[in-house]
């Protein structure tokens, strides 16, 4: 079996986890955040569970944020993801979270953050009816659908385009396969012929011009 890497943040955590073992909840928390990626939903409890009991002023830090830099190494963007998430899951699919608690085997899937945001912002924006809504909280907190699979699906339907917006991203398409078509005709070993190639730049300059007005 190789032996475990431990990075420098690792190693100050671990030993951080060592100094104030005599506090179940600070240590635990610790564990948490250097189990991140696996843990997430744990993490994400014990924060909140933190921020309601305001423990870190007893830890000896001005605020929560100077707490999860310092002491969890985890920037304030990430805290929030954490605890936006989470929150949403306790109005929105409670049964994620105990399902969490009681599934110690992790027999059942967690959804990432990132499944979890998705969901959000789809309930957030409204677009997609309750039958729709159903269905992506179905796959992603019941059957472990990845946030990959929720675009895929679900993407259109829960945050559609206006006509101005497709347009743009039509334009924009556009705009940068004409550029990368033009960087290819002009490489050294490019089959095109210099006179062609100059036509192309061109109609291709044209095009830009046109679509860029």
């Amino acid at each position: 079996m190789g032996t475990k890497i431990l990075t420098k943040t690792d190693t100050m955590m671990e030993d951080r986890m060592m100094a104030v073992s005599d506090d179940p909840e600070r240590s635990d928390t610790l564990a948490k955040a250097r189990a991140f990626k696996r843990t997430w939903l744990e993490l994400a409890e014990a924060l909140q569970r933190i921020t309601s009991q305001g423990s870190w002023t007893r830890w000896g830090y001005p605020d929560f944020d100077s707490y999860c830099r310092k002491e969890l190494h985890l920037r304030s963007s990430t805290v929030q993801k954490l605890l936006g998430s989470y929150r949403f899951l306790e109005t929105a699919a409670p049964r994620v979270i105990e399902r969490a608690r009681t599934d110690e085997h992790h027999d059942t899937p967690i959804p990432s953050i990132a499944t979890v945001d998705f969901v959000r912002r789809a309930t957030e924006v409204g677009e997609a009816d309750s039958d729709t809504m159903q269905d992506i909280q179905r796959v992603a907190f019941d059957e472990g659908g990845e946030v990959t699979f929720l675009k895929k699906q679900f993407n259109d339907l829960a945050f559609p385009m206006s006509t101005g917006q497709k347009k743009d991203k039509l334009r924009g398409a556009i705009a940068a396969t004409a550029r990368r078509l033009s960087s290819l005709i002009c490489e050294n070993d490019s089959p095109v012929s210099k006179k062609l190639a100059i036509k192309i730049e061109e109609t291709i300059g044209e095009l830009l011009q046109s679509i860029e007005n």
